[in-house]
């Protein structure tokens, strides 16, 4: 079993956050003012593993589930500008994907029907059941994938019956893991609250749930994939700190636990501690801006994107590598969403297509391999930049106003 958790909330706290979760949390925080935020810009630097592995596991895990939203046409619930409409905390329960909030079921219900146009192909859906408050779709091709929409949840998961489930325990039908497991237990009651958190129980194939290796690092040498394990971290903007709580239970503790675990585990924060109990161990440790690197500072204005030649200044790397009207643009209004399409092959380092406005950004750095590019616009006026790297140097090669 796997679990992860983050709340959205979070990103209105937060002012620049970009190396943690990329997919989707913003690079500006809330309007609200004096609130005091973390900077999190220098996650690679942060040395603190008790700190690394749920950012750097939970953010994996957490960014990865988004697809499933994505792919079922739902990506639009979850908007960094707006965290407090649509959904607001973000659940995985191993295949399932549970978003709570506030849902606008008639616009989910269309964008279902629909189908989604930017993410892997067109998929429709269709209402199948209604199951209480909840409307059950499925594909309305032979593609499997199940969605139940409420106005306070949405869920997604391959089967019908996975989906039930969630929804039959949510009501009570069903015992909660935490209540029949007791090393689950256990795990939440040392380390189950926080804004972002992972764990799993037993062995788990932790590269079904994340981009990239097969095995990622997990910035723990202590944590397995076939460990029992939690973790969580919770910011406190109003004190300028950061509480990390951990829990493992591993059966070849030994008695040299406590020495190796302290160094693995980095306990080095105020008010650090470190307890081992037969084969359960549990650590925490509270950090402020002065013990690691990470910032709390006072959202101002907007973080500035970096400009990049353009025009006439276009770096003769670049010029060269790139046909020209190598790029189309077409712009889904009801959905606010802008593709560029590669059109023209070419050769390059990176390809990042940037919504000026809205802040949101998509880049791939296999540019020969891809159709399209997506992203999310703000309101009112926004300017859609594409820009492409080659040998380290950058420059914008197309650009598009919308609405047109």
């Amino acid at each position: 079993m796997l679990t992860a958790y983050l709340n959205l909330g979070l990103s209105e706290q937060t002012s620049k956050i970009t190396p943690l979760l990329p997919l989707f949390l913003p690079s500006t925080n809330s309007s609200e003012e004096g609130r005091l935020v973390p900077d999190l810009s220098a996650l690679d630097q942060v040395d603190e593993p008790l700190l690394r592995f749920p950012l750097q596991t939970g953010g994996r895990v957490i960014s990865f589930s988004t697809l499933s939203l994505a792919a079922a046409g739902l990506g639009y619930l979850i908007d960094p500008e707006t965290p407090k409409v649509g959904v607001t905390e973000l659940f995985l329960a191993n295949d399932t994907v549970v978003g709570t909030g506030e849902i606008d079921v008639s616009k989910a219900d269309a964008s279902l029907r629909a189908g989604d146009e930017d993410f892997l192909g067109e998929v429709r859906f269709e209402a199948v059941d209604d199951s209480g408050n909840y409307t059950v779709y499925q594909p309305a091709a032979d593609l499997t994938g199940t969605v139940a929409v409420s106005d306070s949840a949405v869920l997604v998961a391959d089967t019908r019956s996975q989906v039930q489930t969630a929804i039959e325990t949510r009501r009570g039908n069903h015992s909660r893991a935490t209540a029949s497991n007791d090393t689950l237990q256990w795990l939440f009651e040392h380390a189950g609250a926080g804004d972002i958190l992972v764990g799993w129980l037993g062995s788990v194939e932790l590269g079904d749930f994340t981009w990239g290796d097969r095995e990622p690092d997990l910035a723990i040498d202590a944590v397995s994939a076939e460990s029992d394990v939690l973790s969580s971290v919770q910011f406190q903007p109003d004190t300028r700190e950061i509480t990390a709580e951990f829990a493992l239970q591993e059966s070849d503790v030994g008695d040299t636990a406590p020495s190796r675990l302290a160094s693995q585990l980095g306990t080095s924060g105020d008010g650090s501690s470190l307890s081992i109990d037969g084969e359960q161990v549990s650590a925490t440790a509270t950090y402020t801006e002065d013990a690691i690197d990470v910032d709390f500072v006072e959202p101002a204005t907007p973080t500035q994107t970096p400009t990049v030649p353009r025009g006439e200044d276009l770096p003769q790397k670049v010029a060269a590598a790139v046909p020209e009207n190598a790029f189309s643009f077409s712009y889904t209004e009801d959905k606010g969403v802008v593709r560029v399409t590669f059109v023209k092959e070419f050769e390059a380092d990176k390809v990042t297509v940037r919504a000026v406005n809205s802040g949101s950004e998509t880049s791939s750095t296999t540019p020969e391999a891809l159709a399209y590019l997506s992203v999310y616009l703000g309101s009112g006026s926004d300017e859609v930049v594409v820009i492409v790297t080659v040998d380290g140097v950058s420059g914008a090669v197309a650009r598009e106003q919308f609405p047109r």
